[in-house]
């Protein structure tokens, strides 16, 4: 999710991303601002992206009851947009339909998830083989386009992809809410953050009303980030481009203004063309010296410190400063990060997304994902393997729902039902242990 700079950063993730891969990773909370302070906000539920990337329709209720106070302030949010240069007839038309609070937004907006993710969890979901695959054949449709971006930014394009692929599986996941609904009801009803979202209102009725989207395909996640590459509206009027030259930023429909758009982000973020953004290593033994990815030396004196690759290689011998990033803590694999993981970061504050991004832009340049072992003895499912897990709840007798790899409150409760059954232990997440216990149930039950 693409942030308005300045930022105070606090941890966070896409919307869209982490409701695909149905994941919250601990300690972390979905928000977006364009304000220049950033505040924990509620995280985003499974629902904000539906799993197949359908875009169905999500119209205001027909049954609601108008709110008169609500109309009044969604009548003026159009008029400060017309004062910030929307056209008259166009802005006022757009905000017509929505007449009373949506309760599906205010019930997304207040959703607590049951358990969070591990670290480990997370990245299984977001860089897996499955998306590694889709975003090699996305990059193959925009191959010219992209080559002429990072000529033109210095942006890396593996980098740019690896957004869009996090945020909304390369387009395929863009979110089905309509954007000027979530904000009217978010900005126009009470709520702790209710002068941030009218903010995020009043410029979502400008991109409409200037026609850079259409407004049947004006939809997004219920906190109003939008387009393949997921900005709010604010950071759309500040960082979106046009990248056809036809005059529009659509970065919902032409993936092309999406990557540009991205691609300007990250330039303007501070990204260093040529660096790498960081490296797996292996951390020595009883080591206590500084972390953080802002505590940062030259990878010179990390080698000399006693770091190594991940794979056991010598660090190269540059003047290059890195900061210390442990994800997993003390017992997990370590990562050096620079000023690119930082320009990745600036997009959506939180290690463990800049951290995806990155791993995968390295999965689509065929480089090796993490080498080391994470700390569990249980380790993760890609999606595929997550659907599998469906499945075969579904054969067993237990309902988890259609397979679409997104573990939410009905394939949990699917799952609780069979660990009770089988007087096995309950445990808040799926891993390869449940995945082995469901292959040798399926395998020897009734047909």
């Amino acid at each position: 999710m693409a942030y308005q700079r300045p930022l105070t950063s606090i941890l966070a993730l896409s919307a869209l991303g982490v409701a695909a891969a149905g994941l919250v990773v601990a300690g972390l909370a979905v928000t977006q601002t364009s304000a220049q302070t950033l505040t924990p906000a509620q995280p985003v539920p499974a629902a904000a992206g539906n799993p197949a990337g359908e875009q169905r329709p999500n119209l205001p209720r027909p049954a609601l009851t108008p709110v008169p106070a609500f109309q009044a302030c969604v009548r003026a949010a159009a008029e400060d947009a017309i004062r910030a240069g929307a056209p008259a007839a166009a802005a006022r038309a757009a905000v017509v339909p929505f007449v009373a609070p949506d309760p599906d937004v205010i019930a997304a907006s207040q959703v607590n998830p049951e358990a969070r993710a591990h670290i480990w969890d997370y990245l299984a979901a977001l860089v897996d083989d499955e998306r590694v695959a889709d975003g090699q054949r996305a990059m193959a449709t925009q191959q010219a386009f992209l080559a002429d971006l990072a000529r033109r930014t210095g942006v890396d394009t593996h980098t740019i992809a690896g957004i869009w692929g996090v945020e909304t599986n390369f387009g395929s996941v863009l979110g089905r809410r309509l954007v000027l609904n979530s904000l009217a009801t978010l900005g126009c009803s009470d709520n702790r953050r209710r002068s941030f979202f009218r903010t995020e209102l009043v410029a979502a009725i400008r991109i409409q009303a200037a026609g850079h989207v259409s407004p049947e395909h004006f939809r997004g996640s219920w906190a109003g980030a939008f387009g393949q590459t997921q900005f709010m509206p604010t950071t759309f009027w500040a960082l979106a481009v046009d990248g056809t030259g036809d005059g529009r930023r659509d970065i919902i429909d032409e993936p092309r203004d999406a990557l540009a758009s991205t691609a300007n982000y990250l330039a303007r973020s501070g990204w260093v063309a040529g660096q790498r953004w960081g490296y797996e290593v292996q951390v020595p033994a009883g080591y206590a010296g500084p972390t953080g990815r802002t505590n940062r030396r030259s990878l010179r004196a990390w080698s000399a410190a006693g770091f190594r690759l991940g794979d056991g290689g010598a660090l190269p011998q540059s003047e290059v400063a890195y900061g210390l990033i442990l994800p997993a803590g003390a017992g997990g694999p370590g990562f050096l990060v620079g000023r690119n993981f930082d320009a990745v970061r600036a997009y959506n504050p939180a290690d463990s997304y800049a951290l995806a991004v990155n791993l995968l832009a390295d999965r689509l340049k065929g480089q090796p994902g993490v080498v080391q072992p994470w700390p569990t003895d249980d380790p993760p499912l890609s999606r595929a393997e997550r659907r599998e897990v469906q499945e075969l709840l579904n054969r067993l007798g237990y309902d988890a729902g259609v397979p679409d790899g997104i573990l939410g409150t009905r394939s949990k409760a699917a799952i609780a039902q069979f660990q009770r059954d089988r007087g096995l232990r309950l445990e808040a997440r799926a891993g390869q242990r449940l995945l082995g216990i469901l292959r040798a149930a399926a395998a020897t039950a009734p047909r």
